[in-house]
């Protein structure tokens, strides 16, 4: 056998505006750590953007902000032992995820699919990270609700 240092299997993870892209980054960390993998962070800017919003209009809605996304992203992942990288990348979210993807030879793709969804014990509504209630009908903390916790569905 030789001394040759093996390669690190890779994992990608989405990263995006939503409330819930933390969470898909953590989710990330946690397998990487129990797999001994590197992470790679895709932050996927739709083309999309770039274009006029409202008919008439010569410029876009653009991509500020793209600069400190990178950075929270790693931010999530520093003091976790996980190597990281975070990239930003313009196209159609899955072409561009799967693109990542096989250019890093990663064995797995994280999205919002991977994370549990916590949901409401009466209703099922949603909750989001921020307590936000998508629930047609508020009921949390009425007296004729029992107060239970939230758990993933």
């Amino acid at each position: 056998m030789t001394g040759q240092p093996t390669e690190k299997q890779r994992v990608v993870a989405e990263m995006n505006a939503s409330a819930g892209a933390p969470e898909i980054v953590r989710t990330a960390i946690s397998y990487c750590q129990e797999h001994d993998a590197e992470l790679v962070i895709v932050w996927v800017v739709e083309p999309d953007l770039f274009g006029a919003t409202c008919r008439g209009e010569s410029w876009g809605i653009g991509a500020w902000g793209t600069v400190s996304a990178p950075q929270l992203a790693l931010r999530l992942v520093r003091g976790t032992g996980v190597a990281a990288r975070a990239v930003v990348r313009i196209g159609e979210r899955n072409r561009v995820l799967e693109e990542e993807r096989r250019a890093h030879g990663a064995e797995r793709v994280f999205t919002a699919a991977d994370v549990p969804v916590v949901r409401c014990p009466v209703c099922r509504g949603r909750l989001d990270p921020r307590g936000v209630h998508f629930c047609p009908r508020v009921h949390l903390g009425s007296a004729e609700t029992p107060r239970t916790e939230p758990r993933a569905a």
